[in-house]
């Protein structure tokens, strides 16, 4: 190989995979050592030069100057050595070439396999090295190829990515040529093909495409509490901020829904909603069932469940089509949320209402006069009820009595008018 040859194909493979020339060099010279060594068992101390100004290539080894020699493949009498140098002394190195051409066909391609091999290796550490600190954030590539189980996906001009079936949106074909981005989960520096393992499915990726497209969530201002997704179906994003001039949920909507119709698009229609999340746990549920009403929950912390009231219009609304809204709703809040109908009697409903205007004196804190004005209104409506449905019965009883005198009077007339 001729000198501009040599420095073309180091030139190819640094620029093919991404390494710098001084690491492509090296890694030759590594492996040339490694084949050299196979063939020339006998010696100890082999070294590969190459020159990159020059394009020269040079392979040699090394025997040290002793007095006695006991080896002479690595050893060489000091009276010898001065033939060569004379300036030499004990304990130091001659240097022998090693004529390249020696090598064997089949040395060469073991020099090849190590290359290769080697490069590899080099390709992996610098791939690591990049990435390392971009885990947990959004890639950008193209579609390679798609295999059976996963979808390569070309990140930048050199470095693959591997999509796998199981990372992917239901429903979603991707083909060869396709843009697309996906979460970087992690990096694996042993794994044998691509090291780089992203998803489309993760929850993380959600929460990285909002972070892209809402301004308040990117500074900060608004925090996404928890997400539960269906991938490629639904999804419900808790969210909340400190800044009471702020409204998180308008903000992640966006003017006339710009913002969530972007991450909409982008995971291929996925129905999202946006809630506001509480710390009170009642109030989280509730917002999480929206839009259905819930009209009581009764909350069993220790077995970490929830027994959610609603109207029996509303109960499928409240659990959604084969139960999604329901279960988005208990992987959100962390509590196993059952949902069923509320049959109440007027006087539960009575009862219903004084309890809520009581919760919300609790919440809202008005004077006594105004709290005894409301219960004596609560009760001065009970009484009235009550009165008016003991009075009914009577006036309708006078009714019948005034009618039936009526009709007898009109019977006695009548012989005296036929007369």
């Amino acid at each position: 190989m001729n000198p501009s040859e040599l420095m073309e194909a180091i030139n190819a493979i640094s620029h093919e995979k991404g390494l710098d020339q001084a690491t492509v060099i090296e890694t030759i010279e590594d492996a040339l050592v490694g084949a050299a060594y196979k063939k020339y068992k006998q010696y100890k101390d082999i070294e590969a030069q190459i020159n990159p100004k020059q394009g020269t290539l040079d392979l040699v080894h090394y025997k040290q100057v002793v007095e006695k020699v006991l080896d002479s493949d690595n050893e060489i009498s000091l009276h010898e050595a001065r033939t060569i140098d004379n300036e030499v002394e004990i304990g130091d190195d001659m240097e022998y070439v090693i004529d390249i051409a020696e090598f064997t066909k089949v040395i060469a391609q073991t020099t090849r396999q190590l290359i290769f091999q080697k490069i590899n290796e080099k390709e992996k550490e610098v791939i690591y090295k990049k990435y390392i600190n971009k885990k947990s954030e959004i890639l950008y590539g193209t579609v390679a190829r798609v295999e059976r189980n996963r979808t390569i996906v070309m990140i930048g001009s050199s470095v693959e990515a591997s999509l796998p079936y199981k990372e992917q949106i239901q429903g979603e074909h991707l083909k060869a040529g396709d843009h697309t981005r996906a979460v970087l989960l992690e990096i694996d520096p042993e794994a044998r093909g691509p090291q780089l393992i992203i998803s489309r499915r993760h929850p993380l990726f959600l929460i990285k495409l909002l972070e892209s497209e809402v301004p308040e969530v990117y500074d900060g201002i608004v925090e996404i509490v928890e997400v539960a997704r269906d991938p490629g179906r639904r999804s419900k994003v808790a969210v909340t901020t400190k800044d009471a001039d702020i409204d998180p949920v308008g903000a992640c909507i966006g003017m006339r829904g710009s913002h969530i119709q972007a991450v909409i698009n982008e995971l291929n229609g996925e129905r999202i909603d946006v809630i506001e999340y509480s710390p009170n746990l009642e109030k989280f549920i509730a917002n999480t069932l929206a839009p259905a009403e819930v009209l009581d929950i009764t909350i069993d912390k220790e077995n970490e469940q929830a027994e959610v009231k609603t109207l029996p219009e509303q109960l499928s609304l409240a659990i959604g089509k084969q139960g999604q809204n329901v279960r988005l709703a208990s992987r959100l809040t962390h509590v196993n949320i059952n949902i069923s109908a509320y049959d109440s009697t007027p006087v539960e409903a009575f009862e219903r209402a004084k309890q809520q205007i009581l919760q919300e004196e609790t919440n809202n804190p008005l004077s006594s006069d105004n709290l005894e004005s409301n219960e004596a209104n609560l009760e001065d409506s009970s009484s009235n009820n009550e009165a008016n449905l003991e009075a009914t019965p009577s006036s309708n009883e006078a009714n019948l009595e005034d009618t039936s005198s009526s009709n007898e009077a009109n019977l006695e007339d009548s012989p005296s008018n036929i007369e």
